[in-house]
């Protein structure tokens, strides 16, 4: 093997969990009763953390590992630096190894900057001697030259990955394994691993990199793997693998909204069946009086759905992608008026758009005097390109008099989904071009 390559093969990693027959939890004091008691930890077999595991990288690669929390990521890092064994298969590892797997992960808290930089360097194999000779680039880097002698406990968290990565690089590893400790730095700090990084690649060293920021794959990884429940999903080019690993995201979180909106919407729709539907001719509906739903209910909504383009059911959006909000209502008796309107919150309630049919000169059709009530009909409202930022959203959706007076009000029951792959600052971003001449001197 050369300098720098990591080779694992047929990987196993079990992890065994306990239960007790009585009682909730276990410490010393209830291990001891239980055992006076009879009661005996009962062993469920555990759990497989990584599930016959095979991977190469070899020297001067990069690797990105994605995946969901408790998919094996950062069991994986334990095994490859030495921390945990494999239960079946073989880890092998060639060159110096620098690990930033957990935040001061072998610092001590009651030791000093100082102190805690000379235990660190032995456990990479350093020497005093060397460590003495790149002290003072290792605190200068971490900007801890005022802290270094104040014990770590006294620390933030950003000082602890400060203190860690510097003590990582400037061991002068061959192999790097990160597992998503920058994310606690301040902005200065992470540019500047960010840059450390870049040079490391550019010097031939080996990276594993796991980490929740997909660009930071894209950026620096020649390869990403996907790790799913312990097994490998997908390994190849880091754009197929993201894309990949976001559209099954976009699919789970848009089942788990449809869910949650079906079950907004049969709620509703059985309360509108509760109202005494048996005598139309002679109804007296108590008002809705609550934080998501009020209204006189002379007209109630029944049904709300969005749609995408291609008219299917859809709770997740691309910004670029255009939605239709259609709902369903129910005219219970004779009204006059008659105004429908449609809102969106952001998930922190900022109001992010509202209108209605009268607002927007929409003429709405009333049931004519022959009418037999209730009377059911639909609206819908559709947004040519939603252009919001990513994040989570609300709808409102309300029918009600032209002064306002609410028939029917849903306020923030129906949740949706915007996924943005451009930055966007601010909440909205118009379709737009840019013009730019050249300027010549006069």
């Amino acid at each position: 093997m050369g300098q720098g390559e990591i080779k694992i093969e047929h990987v196993t990693k079990r992890f065994r969990r306990s239960s007790l027959k009585r009682g909730g939890y276990t410490s010393l004091k209830s291990s001891l009763l239980n055992c006076c008691r009879g009661s005996s930890a009962v062993d469920d077999k555990g759990f497989v953390a990584l599930d016959d595991i095979s991977l190469h990288i070899p020297a001067g690669k990069a690797l990105g590992v994605i995946g969901r929390n408790g998919s094996g990521k950062s069991t994986l890092l334990k095994l490859i630096a030495g921390i945990y064994q494999p239960d079946l298969g073989s880890v092998s590892v060639e060159g110096r190894v620098s690990a930033l797997i957990e935040l001061g992960a072998g610092f001590h808290p009651d030791f000093t900057g100082r102190e805690n930089l000379y235990l660190g360097g032995v456990m990479y194999g350093l020497s005093r001697r060397e460590i003495s000779r790149r002290f003072d680039d290792i605190v200068q880097y971490a900007e801890l030259e005022n802290f270094i002698d104040d014990p770590v406990r006294t620390y933030s968290s950003g000082m602890y990955m400060r203190l860690g990565f510097s003590l990582a690089v400037f061991t002068d590893p061959d192999i790097l394994l990160i597992d998503e400790v920058l994310a606690v730095g301040d902005a200065s700090f992470v540019h500047r691993c960010h840059d450390t990084i870049s040079e490391f690649r550019r010097r031939g060293k080996t990276l594993l990199f796991v980490t929740h920021d997909l660009a930071s794959i894209d950026r620096w990884c020649e390869e990403a793997m996907w790790l799913h429940k312990g097994v490998v999903k997908l390994q190849g080019t880091p754009r197929r693998v993201i894309d990949s690993y976001l559209s099954e995201l976009n699919e789970e979180e848009e089942a788990a909204l449809e869910r949650k909106n079906q079950a907004v919407t049969s709620e509703q729709g059985a309360a509108v069946l509760d109202a005494g539907e048996s005598d139309t001719n002679n109804i007296s509906y108590a008002e809705y009086d609550g934080d998501n739903r009020w209204g006189n209910r002379e007209v109630e909504i029944t049904s709300v759905r969005m749609l995408a383009e291609n008219g299917e059911e859809r709770w997740v959006f691309d910004a670029d992608d255009s939605a239709t909000v259609e709902v369903h209502y129910r005219i219970n008796s004779s009204v006059t008026e008659l105004v429908f309107g449609v809102g969106v919150q952001r998930s922190d309630g900022l109001n992010i758009h509202g209108t209605n049919t009268d607002i927007d000169k929409v003429e709405v059709p009333l049931p004519d005097n022959t009418a037999d009530y209730p009377v059911c009909g639909s609206y819908t409202y559709r947004m040519e390109r939603l252009g919001l930022s990513d994040d989570s959203y609300f709808l409102d959706v309300a029918v009600h008099r032209e002064d306002g007076t609410p028939y029917d009000y849903h306020h923030r029951l129906y949740k949706f989904r915007v996924n943005s792959q451009r930055a966007v600052h601010g909440i909205y971003s118009p379709r737009h071009v840019w013009g730019v001449g050249s300027s010549h001197a006069a």
